[in-house]
């Protein structure tokens, strides 16, 4: 279904939203049939979640900073990205870069490979050892299959390991019982155009089974300084299955895959440092990967039970102008819960970790002229992590006070042994209150960059400013950075249909990463130089930059989140938070944090309104403060948007969707990528048609 009704949204698109409500307005008498809304007020609170304790608990009861996007809320706010989700989440920053990109942190420090943030899909971790980032790109799911995303924000470490320092999200797949029966969606709009089909069946009383393959296109951005293409267009098509199996009473079995093949398109720059030198070309991200995971969850007795899980992932990335990358990871994961003795709760783990791979410089499609070849040494690697983990929920007064207390040992091949600890404390002096407060330390284990010894960044061609070729290289050793953090919240129900959840945090980091400029030195070439077109007996200058530890930060903050529910057919949903954060860097040391590369203010109100039980009428409405520094000096400026999506059931088994995105502008940027030194790119307006069928 291509959507013909973009046009309707140019100067007038507010007028346009009023009709659009207006004409909604006759039906608003009109009662609901069923309940409109997947989960009432109190049984968000209630929500069981498994991410802050790595067991079953509610959200009222969990002694850390938490936010569920439950399923209701995603198929109501229109996104097709999980990035785009993300954006309900108070303290959580999210600014695309272009099509296919976007940097999203928690707690301040943004960028597109932000390394303090751990990311996990149905207990998996997507957190790529390369860059200590995510590749948002790759990390996709049949939308309608999300069961809930759970977003801790502070450390996770105790429970997750290194590299959970400003927080954990964990993407939650439905189950294949509750994915039974066909769905088929089909979206079209402006600029995506993209698909899905599921079908779930049956092993009669052994379980249940799930089959999916989904593919989508999405057109590019447009560069702000001229309004063309950014030559970042997107592509994919994924398949995947999940079963799950209960042999037994006391056991259940999960097995899971996904493979997936895409293209990211991109600017690149074939000279990265010095401005006079810089020629931009279109390059394509050839994408590949897929993944198995197996889980058997077993009940020992009343009080004890075990979870192992055991997975193996596989990526590939042609990145021209970066790197060829090929990565297997194998992750074997055992847990143990027992509440064999009164008044605890414990939950212990061990873990193994290896990951093996090949880091090429890929010259596909460059063009000749560019002189732009990265490298890291040793070009292949290994690498291990081997981890154990206690943590007991001591009832200090059962139902009322609860102590957890817990610690992690971690042992990696860069740092060896890394221990991080928390404390927490949880007071629930009524049915509708909660208190708590936490102490913990994290830290952020160095990536592959970061320890992977020798490093061309660049080249420039010899020229009437500078005679000789200019190579500027990394060296250098980086260790863990680590952060302490106190966290202090409450959790309160007012009524059965008003809630606030409010936190506040301090962080103290040390030994942040940073680069130190060493000066140039002319350098007669005695060999090839790996890489680059350097010959024997030509001499270059060489620009060193020496990478460390050097730098130590500061950072506080404080997030709301309300949730109103003035009528049956009604519910508002809103998130604030305010960050502020300050590094001091040792010498002429410059750390890689940016202090002002996430918003210091931004909000968030979710309007959703049901006339009748067959439609449904949702606002989103954000404000992102400004962003003063995202590199070189650039500031992207604060910026209001809305979304809207209008929703009508024919039948209980279709649904069709007309939704807007980006509506009150024709396009605003909202970040720009550290690896680039181009104009910053533009998120457009869209309009989007959607339909999904049941059967």
């Amino acid at each position: 279904m291509e959507c013909s009704a973009r046009f309707i949204f140019g100067r007038r698109q507010t007028a346009v939203l009023c009709l659009l409500v207006v004409g909604l307005l006759p039906l608003a008498g009109q009662a609901a049939d069923d309940p409109l809304f997947d989960l009432d007020l109190t049984e968000v609170l209630n929500l069981e979640i498994t991410s802050v304790s790595k067991k079953p608990q509610t959200v009222s009861q969990a002694a850390a900073a938490v936010f569920v996007i439950t399923a209701d809320d995603i198929r109501r706010s229109g996104a097709t990205t999980i990035p785009d989700l993300l954006r309900m989440v108070p303290g959580v920053q999210v600014g695309q870069i272009s099509s296919n990109t976007w940097a999203v942190s928690s707690r301040g420090v943004d960028g597109r490979f932000t390394n303090k943030l751990l990311v996990l899909m149905d207990g998996r971790s997507v957190y790529s050892p390369t860059f200590s980032g995510v590749y948002w790109d790759v990390q996709d799911a049949v939308i309608e299959d999300i069961e809930r995303i759970e977003v801790i924000r502070g450390p996770g470490a105790t429970l997750w390991g290194a590299n959970a320092v400003n927080g954990v999200i964990n993407i939650i797949t439905r189950s294949a019982a509750s994915t039974q029966g066909g769905l088929l969606v089909g979206r079209a709009g402006d600029d995506e155009r993209g698909g899905a089909v599921r079908y779930g069946g049956s092993f009669g009383e052994l379980g249940h089974w799930r089959a999916y393959a989904k593919g989508f296109s999405r057109d590019p951005a447009v560069v702000e300084a001229t309004g063309k293409s950014a030559g970042d267009s997107w592509r994919q098509a994924r398949a995947g299955f999940r079963a799950d199996l209960t042999p037994t009473t006391r056991d259940a079995v999960t097995l899971q895959g996904d493979y997936y093949r895409g293209r990211s398109g991109e600017l690149s720059n074939l000279n990265f440092v010095i401005p006079p030198y810089n020629a931009i070309a279109e390059t394509d991200q050839k994408l590949a990967g897929g993944n198995l995971t197996l889980r058997w969850q077993r009940e020992v007795s009343a009080s004890d039970s075990f979870t192992l899980q055991a997975y193996v992932d596989y990526t590939r990335r042609d990145w021209p102008l970066h790197f060829d990358e090929r990565r297997t990871t194998y992750d074997l994961d055992f847990q143990y819960r027992s509440r064999h003795f009164s008044g605890h709760d414990l939950v212990a783990g061990l873990a193994y970790r290896y990951s093996r791979d090949a880091l090429h410089p890929s010259y596909r499609g460059v063009p000749a002229a560019s002189l732009v070849y990265p490298d890291v040494q040793p070009a292949s690697a290994e690498r291990r992590l081997l981890s154990a983990f206690l943590q007991d929920d001591i009832a200090l007064v059962p139902e009322k006070l609860i102590l957890t207390l817990g610690g992690k040992f971690e042992k990696n091949d860069y740092t060896g042994v890394e221990f991080q600890p928390n404390a927490r404390l949880l007071w629930t002096p009524s049915e509708g209150t909660s208190l708590w407060t936490s102490v913990a330390k994290a830290v952020r284990t160095p990536s592959r960059i970061d320890r992977g010894g020798y490093v061309n960044v660049q080249l420039l061609p010899p020229s009437m400013t500078l005679p000789l070729p200019v190579l500027v290289q990394g060296a250098g050793i980086v260790d863990s950075e680590s952060l302490i953090a106190y966290e202090v919240g409450v959790k309160q129900r007012f009524s059965k249909t008003l809630s606030a959840d409010l936190s506040i945090y301090y962080n103290e980091y040390d030994k942040l990463r940073s680069g130190r400029l060493i000066g140039l030195l002319c350098m007669p070439a005695r060999a090839p130089v790996p890489g680059c077109l350097l010959q024997p007996g030509q001499s270059y200058l060489l620009q060193s930059s020496l990478v460390a530890n050097e730098a130590r930060a500061r950072s506080h903050g404080v997030e709301l989140a309300l949730d109103w529910r003035p009528l049956s057919t009604l519910r508002f949903q809103a998130a604030l938070s305010q960050q502020s954060m300050s590094v001091q860097e040792k010498g002429s040391a410059f750390s890689t944090d940016r202090e002002e590369s996430a918003p210091e203010v931004q909000a968030s109100l979710r309007a959703m309104w049901n006339p009748r039980s067959s439609v449904d009428v949702d606002f989103w409405l954000r404000r992102v403060g400004r962003l003063a520094d995202v590199g070189a000096g650039v500031a992207i400026p604060a910026y209001t948007e809305l979304d809207a999506r209008l929703a009508w059931r024919p039948r209980k088994d279709v649904e069709l969707a007309l939704i807007g995105r980006n509506l009150l502008h024709r396009s605003h940027p909202e970040f720009r990528s550290e690896l680039q030194d181009i104009p910053s790119l533009e998120v457009v307006r869209s309009v989007a048609g959607q339909v999904t069928w049941k059967f």
